[in-house]
Formats: C-alpha cells, sequence, structure tokens
C-alpha cells in the first residue's frame, strides 16, 4: 500500500460478493487463448467454467497441443473471473494466494490436499487488468505432489498471448494424501477464543486498512468498510494489549466465507477461504505496538507462506443450520468462524515480518503463516525515506484529501 491514487471499488447493491463467486476461474480449453469474458455468467455452460458448483476440470486432461496448454498436460491456464477485492489502490494479496491455490486445485486428483503454499508478491496487481493463472506441475508422486502457480496481468493488446505479460504474482503449491493417525502435537489455543467468537456481530467489519488516520478517513468521508468472498471481523485488543510487553501485542480477527459453501467443493473451499483472510491487515501487527500506523510512508507483502497442520475435515465451515449456527444472525452464510491470530516479530531495513496462527472454534490449530514485508516509516521530522527523499506519510495524504 504506497500513497498515491485510491480506487474504490463497490461490492454491489446486493452485498459482498459469494466466496464461490470470488474464487470463479475459467480455463483456457481452444488452441489459441482468448481473452476473459466481459461479462460473466456463472450459471452459462458455455465454455470450460470452474466456478465452484462442481462444473471444473480437478485432475482432468491439460488441453490442446499448443504453447499454452502443453501437450502433456504439465501446464494449464486459467482465468480469473470473479470479482476481485480492491482494498485501497491494488488488489488484494489474499485474493491472489486463495486463487493460486484454488487453481493449483484443479490440477490434482481428488485424493491430494494442500498441506503448503509459499508465494512471492512481485509487482502490485492492478485492478483493471484481468488475472491470468498458470499453473504447472512439478511433482507427481504417491503421496506428494507439488505445482507452480504464476500469475499476469496482460494489457488488451497481449490478451491473446498473456503470457507475454510480466509475472506479478508466483506461488509454490504442495499437495499431501491423508494419513492414518499418528503424532498429534500443537501449542494451547488463547484462552479467550471461544469469547471471540461468541457473538461476531459485535466485531466491527476490519477495515481496508487498519490504521487511526484511515479510521478518520472512512468516517468523514461516509465511506462503508467494505469484503468480498469472506466476512473478516476485528476483534478491540486495545485493553488486553495495553497490559503486555511491545512484543506480546497481539492482533485478532474472526472470518468466515460469504454464502453457502456446494458439498463438492466445500474441502477446497473452505481451505483456500482461510488462505484468503490470512493476508488481511496482517502488516500493522508490525506498526500497531509502536503507535507508527499513521507514519506509514509504504508498506506491502513481500512473501506469505502457509503451513497447514489439521486434517482437512477440521477446516471446513460447515453450511448453514439451526443446530451448527454459532451465529444468532442466520443470513445465509456459514455460521462458523476461524481466528486469526497474527503477532509482529521483529523490523529492520524497511521491512518487517508477521507470524499467524489460524484456529478454528474448538481450539484446533489450523495453519501457521509468516509473511514478510516492506514497511517504510517516517524516521524524522523532514519526512525522509528511501534514500533521503523527501516523501508523505500515509496520514499526510489522506489529510489533503479530507
Amino acid at each position: 500500500m504506497a500513497p498515491g491514487a485510491f480506487v474504490f471499488e463497490p461490492t454491489g447493491k446486493a452485498g459482498p460478493a459469494s466466496f464461490v463467486k470470488t474464487m470463479a476461474l475459467r480455463e483456457v480449453i481452444s488452441p489459441r487463448l482468448a481473452p476473459p469474458p466481459a461479462t460473466v455468467d456463472l450459471n452459462s455452460s458455455a465454455g470450460k467454467s470452474n466456478d465452484g458448483s462442481g462444473t471444473g476440470t480437478r485432475g482432468g486432461g491439460g488441453g490442446g497441443s499448443d504453447d499454452i496448454n502443453d501437450a502433456a498436460g504439465k501446464r494449464r491456464v486459467f482465468w480469473s473471473i470473479g470479482p476481485i477485492f480492491v482494498p485501497i489502490d491494488g488488489i488484494y494479496g489474499g485474493h491472489l494466494l486463495g486463487q493460486a491455490v484454488y487453481a493449483a486445485y484443479q490440477t490434482v486428483e481428488a485424493k491430494f490436499y494442500c498441506h503448503s503454499v509459499s508465494s512471492n508478491f512481485l509487482i502490485q496487481g492492478r485492478p483493471k487488468l484481468p488475472l491470468c493463472y498458470t499453473v504447472e506441475t512439478l511433482r507427481e508422486g504417491k503421496s506428494y505432489c507439488t505445482r507452480h502457480v504464476q500469475i499476469r496481468q496482460p494489457a488488451a493488446s497481449q490478451q491473446h498471448r498473456p503470457l507475454d505479460a510480466a509475472v506479478i504474482f508466483v506461488a509454490t503449491v504442495s499437495f499431501k494424501t491423508a494419513e492414518a493417525r499418528g503424532l498429534e502435537s500443537q501449542v494451547p489455543p488463547p484462552r479467550e477464543l471461544r469469547s471471540w467468537v461468541a457473538s461476531p456481530r459485535r466485531h466491527e467489519v476490519a477495515p481496508a486498512v487498519d490504521i487511526p488516520c484511515w479510521m478518520e478517513f472512512i468516517r468523514k468521508k461516509r465511506i462503508p468498510s467494505l469484503y468480498n468472498g469472506v466476512e473478516i471481523r476485528k476483534v478491540d485488543m486495545e485493553a488486553a494489549n495495553r497490559s503486555r510487553p511491545l512484543h506480546e501485542h497481539r492482533k485478532i480477527q474472526i472470518y468466515r466465507p460469504v454464502g453457502q459453501l456446494p458439498p463438492d467443493q466445500q474441502s477446497i473451499l473452505s481451505l483456500c477461504a482461510h488462505i484468503y483472510a490470512s493476508d488481511r491487515n496482517g502488516m500493522f501487527a508490525i506498526t500497531d505496538p509502536h503507535n507508527v500506523g499513521n507514519d506509514i510512508i509504504h508498506t506491502g507483502s513481500l512473501s506469505h507462506t502457509l503451513i497447514f497442520h489439521a486434517n482437512p475435515t477440521k477446516l471446513l465451515f460447515r453450511p448453514s443450520d439451526s443446530s451448527s449456527s454459532s451465529d444468532s444472525d442466520n443470513d445465509g452464510s456459514s455460521p462458523d468462524w476461524a481466528v486469526l491470530e497474527q503477532f509482529g516479530d521483529g523490523a529492520s531495513e524497511g521491512r518487517g515480518v508477521v507470524r499467524g496462527r489460524l484456529w478454528n472454534v474448538d481450539g484446533t490449530l489450523l495453519a501457521t503463516t509468516v509473511q514478510d514485508a516492506v514497511v517504510r516509516v517516517r524516521v524524522d521530522e523532514g519526512g525522509s525515506g528511501q534514500g533521503g527523499k523527501k516523501m508523505r506519510t500515509f496520514s499526510e495524504l489522506l489529510k489533503s484529501m479530507l
């Protein structure tokens, strides 16, 4: 997130898009790559669409014998056709990471599930350009398999040859098969975990940028807190953190996918929803303990890794019904919430490291995350940034827009 021109993408009058629509992909089948559809009808059978409704091509062949989908089926290409969440001026990193894993899932047998993903953000995503996902097979084993995913954003002149466009994001996704029960061990869950999810609606929707100057800006401009795909709410930790040493400050958010998850895609989409949520506002776990959020000059993800510990059944967001609902607002969304706990482990040289843990409501540790981020803040009254260049803070930029 760098100070600059802002792009506010409304979620529409009908509210936020469902997670199924957010993850929607369309695979390239024709010998020559067609550009992404200008309008997307997720109920249409035209083309090969994977919209979470069970019409995808998971484990299928690789398409035509051309330079897009190779004859051996080791490379497959998808267009993103779902709505993209744009917090400020770039595509939300969790969307890129979650959909990259979803694309990789379409190329593996049903017996495999994702146990880890490591990614690098190379170029900031541009909201007005389409997303093209290339999935390549690195290894195909009996118990483990590995996929390499690249994302490109071809301009209009490149959309028939998208592989000519620059790569903006890369990920290595590893899958494994389930195993018989073995050693079971985890750190204890937070004591407050159940209280955080007991009445979810009392927590405010997580802001696009979780720093004081942004909260003041959207209040004065009457800009609603928006989200797509996954509903994320912020737990107020100010009082709890006040009594802790700085290195023990925590950032807590709870989340759930929007809308029902189709039974035949429930396991895949649940895991991708955890990935999608894991990138939300994590870098501010670095700046919050030091009260320098308003002094930020530039921040953004460099890399993001998730390692899943739990059996896939523990990751599920179950369908809504009266017996399992943990939320008094039975609005058709998943009633189960998960918890994202984040810590700022350190900052130096214009970067910071965020460590996270994902929990289900039963206290099972679902995943561990590590995020490397650019974190540049004003270090003197002159406003010096990288290389001594005078740069405005995010707070100063917002004040100029009021």
